[in-house]
């Protein structure tokens, strides 16, 4: 085994950091994903649209829930509180699959 000259709290902020960084990225994506459907759902033949905007939230990214790297970012990281589960996100998500928002692509 060799020294560790590493910064253990400094490298587990990082850690934490980098995770944040990529939940609002994958935020960024579903929003995207359900507003592109949304459009997409307006422009198909009328069964097809509405077969799409029954389906517009399925697919997207899986939950990290039951992962221990994943529960201790949200402990330690976000206070308990866990970012995919934020009201503010999922109000975005429904008003956008109703096209009451517009998402800037």
């Amino acid at each position: 085994m060799t020294d560790c000259n590493i910064d253990c709290e400094k490298c587990e902020y990082d850690f934490y950091q980098l995770i944040d960084w990529l939940i609002r990225d994958i935020q960024q994506l579903e929003l995207k994903t359900v507003y592109l459907r949304y459009l997409l759902s307006r422009s198909l033949p009328a069964q097809d649209g509405i077969t799409l905007k029954q389906e517009i939230f399925s697919n997207l990214s899986g939950r990290y829930y039951e992962q221990p790297g994943y529960q201790q970012y949200v402990s330690n990281y976000c206070g308990g509180r866990d970012p995919m589960d934020c009201t503010n996100f999922h109000e975005h998500m429904m008003k956008l699959s109703r096209g009451e928002e517009i998402f800037d692509l």
